[in-house]
């Protein structure tokens, strides 16, 4: 599994920020262009993340979208970690070893497994929670 990160709004918009940038309520945005020719003064174009795609949305030198909705201004952001959380089940093997499952995402689906291959030899569930730096 790899390492899965969040976009934590730093700030407002500004040009000299590398990126990443996101949306005031949170949605990653990738900015395409910063120099539109517009007549409407919305020189920035940005692909907001929208769920299962992305919508090009406009917005003003300062980052504010160019309909009003403040939700979608833009923002300074910073990629940060997020702590992977999984449980695995635990079974013998007719050697005695011990074998582990795949990584489920969550405990109703690791507890499925189990019932649905009822002839394994089941020992238990584990639950698999990663420490980040800073967590205490």
């Amino acid at each position: 599994m790899t390492q899965k990160t969040k976009l934590e709004i730093i700030g407002p918009y500004t040009r000299e920020h590398e990126g990443p940038f996101c949306t005031r309520d949170g949605r990653a945005a990738r900015i395409i262009c910063t120099n539109r020719k517009s007549s409407n003064g919305t020189p920035i174009v940005a692909l907001v993340d929208d769920g299962d795609h992305e919508m090009n949305r406009a917005f003003n030198a300062q980052g504010k979208y160019c309909l009003g909705d403040r939700k979608l201004d833009l923002m300074n952001a910073r990629e940060v970690p997020v702590a992977r959380e999984f449980w695995v089940n635990e079974f013998r093997h007719g050697d005695a070893l011990i074998g582990v499952t795949c990584p489920h995402k969550t405990e109703c689906e690791a507890a499925r497994e189990r019932q649905e291959f009822p002839v394994l030899n089941w020992v238990g569930t584990i639950h698999v929670r990663e420490v980040l730096p800073g967590d205490e």
